[in-house]
């Protein structure tokens, strides 16, 4: 009798401790951790910004000057010479930049279009308009329809955020053609297609979303994708003259040239593979051809998280997987990341499931990573580390999720948002 009272007891406190390391979203618990870690979030978010606006504009918004110039050198000058480092540079200098600071263009022409009418502005109110229309857009990208959720206070108190607009660049933009692209490919295809093929005018960042595309069979948003960039080509050879985008494509090589031999000065602020092993010493060559293998495995997983359709946790996977696969990103492209968490959190909340301690160890430190790399006092590869453990989490619940489904709850079945179900909606 003892023995059997001995064992239930130990089945009772197994039990327990399982319980409190499973993480519900919505109950007390997670409500808790979550008040706290956003509380200390808010908290790094507001001393960072408080500190650019302390700096004033330009030295207090990083890029912002860089974006300015180069729309106020377009307003100026033939849009081809912006590829001159040279003639930029010396424009550049005319308009205020230190002398010991470099932004060359390295950008395709299409960015262009909103550098232009950007650099008819002073500077100042350039910068800030960026913020006040690029942020909105990422929220609606991130959160949809659900402005009073309480994601919209993680989607604003993450770091990210801050860095972001503190950055003076626009990774928001980047960020919400991406997610907002894939939240309406299925669903409105010309308007996520439009959306994606908007996003070329950073292709880095979109290198895995043809590879989304074709596993989800979204063929129609696909082409509208691809019609939206053959478009802007032919837009910006109009507005900006012919000659603009070979010569962008001419001077490609000397930019990859440069960051070669400047990449010291910022692979701390980059979470790419090949930056994290620039950093430990290993050879360009070799550093190269590990991030050259890194996308294969990143697109590798796409494909799998897309097979059955552009669900929300493939998505989740595809903004995680987009800075894995890239040899070049800012940590203000980071965004995005925190858009992935949220719709992980979202979709196990949609299915009643709780979190476990590891995924929400997993989710902090993806949000924190982006803190140690604007800072630069550490070369632990932290923010690779952290994206890779969150891709990794996104595949490991896509896979439980359909190999063992849950019961539908209020509507919601699993096996539509992570990937046993087809969508119906094939776009044959």
């Amino acid at each position: 009798m003892s023995e059997e009272l001995g064992a239930g007891k130990g089945a009772r406190v197994a039990d327990d401790l399982a319980s409190a390391l499973r993480w519900r979203p919505g109950s007390d618990k997670f409500r808790l951790l979550a008040g706290i870690m956003l509380a200390l979030f808010a908290a790094y978010g507001g001393a960072y910004l408080a500190v650019g606006a302390a700096r004033g504009w330009p030295s207090g918004f990083g890029d912002s000057f860089a974006l300015w110039s180069w729309g106020r050198f377009v307003g100026e000058h033939a849009a081809a010479a912006i590829y001159d480092p040279v003639a930029l540079r010396s424009a550049q200098l005319a308009l205020g930049m230190d002398p010991g600071a470099s932004y060359p263009f390295a950008y395709p022409p299409s960015f262009l279009l909103l550098l232009w009418p950007l650099g008819q502005l002073p500077g100042a109110l350039a910068c800030a308009l960026i913020v006040l229309v690029t942020l909105p857009l990422y929220l609606w990208a991130t959160l949809g329809r659900n402005w009073g959720s309480p994601a919209l206070i993680a989607a604003l108190a993450a770091p990210t955020t801050a860095i972001a607009i503190v950055s003076g660049q626009t990774g928001f933009l980047a960020a919400a053609f991406l997610a907002g692209g894939l939240r309406l490919a299925a669903p409105n295809p010309v308007a996520g297609g439009v959306l994606l093929g908007l996003l070329t005018y950073k292709p880095q960042l979109g290198l895995l979303v043809p590879v989304a595309l074709v596993a989800a069979r979204l063929w129609r948003t696909l082409a509208v994708a691809g019609l939206t960039a053959i478009l802007l080509v032919l837009l910006t050879s109009i507005l900006f003259g012919a000659a603009v985008w070979p010569g962008w494509a001419a001077a490609l090589p000397g930019f990859s040239h440069q960051f070669a031999t400047e990449s010291s000065e910022i692979v701390h602020l980059m979470p790419t593979i090949l930056a994290a092993l620039l950093q430990h010493g290993v050879a360009p060559a070799t550093a190269q051809l590990a991030q050259w293998v890194a996308a294969a495995v990143a697109a590798a997983v796409v494909w799998s998280l897309f097979r059955s359709g552009p669900q929300q946790l493939a998505g989740a996977g595809l903004s995680v997987a987009a800075l894995l696969a890239t040899p070049y990103a800012f940590v203000y492209d980071m965004p995005i990341v925190a858009t992935a968490v949220i719709w992980f959190v979202a979709e196990r909340h949609r299915a009643g499931e709780a979190l476990g301690t590891g995924e929400v160890l997993v989710m902090i430190l993806a949000m924190l990573s982006p803190i140690a790399l604007a800072a630069g006092t550490s070369d632990f590869p932290l923010a690779v580390l952290s994206l890779i453990l969150l891709l990794g989490a996104i595949v490991r619940r896509r896979a439980d999720c359909a190999a063992d489904p849950p019961p539908m709850r209020d509507g919601y079945d699993c096996r539509e948002h992570c990937g046993k179900a087809p969508t119906g909606d094939e776009q044959r």
